[in-house]
């Protein structure tokens, strides 16, 4: 039963190097913590933080430089995967949808979601989403 299985939370070197296959004794033991998971002998949890490390190093020009719309591709197969469970998946689909059709990033794709999704509840808001908390870029700090 998938309700009794452990929880792993897997970091971002698991999937990196379950999707590039590489080194291959490091990609051989990622594969085995997906198989587990898709045997229900474990829940493979991942964290929307985790994949802030893994979008930008798959879409990075100086390390793997794959396309956006690849990388959000593979990431939902992989979010897909039997025995994997994504933290806030709602939102990170939706944040993953926005990354690969903008220019935004990864993290300010996240954080409008998550916005979207809690909406103003003062007492239970955390920093972040409270009103007087507002999301600026350099160029607001230049300008």
């Amino acid at each position: 039963m998938r309700e009794e299985a452990r929880r792993a939370h897997v970091d971002a070197n698991v999937i990196l190097r379950f999707l590039l296959g590489e080194p291959e004794d490091h990609a051989h033991s990622s594969k085995v913590i997906f198989d587990r998971a898709s045997r229900a002998e474990l829940t493979a949890v991942i964290h929307p933080v985790v994949c802030a490390e893994v979008i930008y190093v798959l879409t990075s020009p100086r390390l793997a430089a794959y396309p956006r719309r690849q990388v959000a591709d593979v990431l939902r197969s992989c979010f897909a995967l039997d025995g994997v469970e994504v933290v806030d998946r709602d939102v990170v689909l939706k944040a993953l949808r926005q990354f690969e059709e903008t220019n935004l990033d990864w993290v300010d794709c996240l954080l409008l979601h998550i916005r979207r999704k809690s909406p103003s509840t003062p007492s239970t808001k955390p920093w972040w989403l409270r009103e007087e908390f507002t999301l600026i870029t350099p160029t607001d700090v230049v300008s």
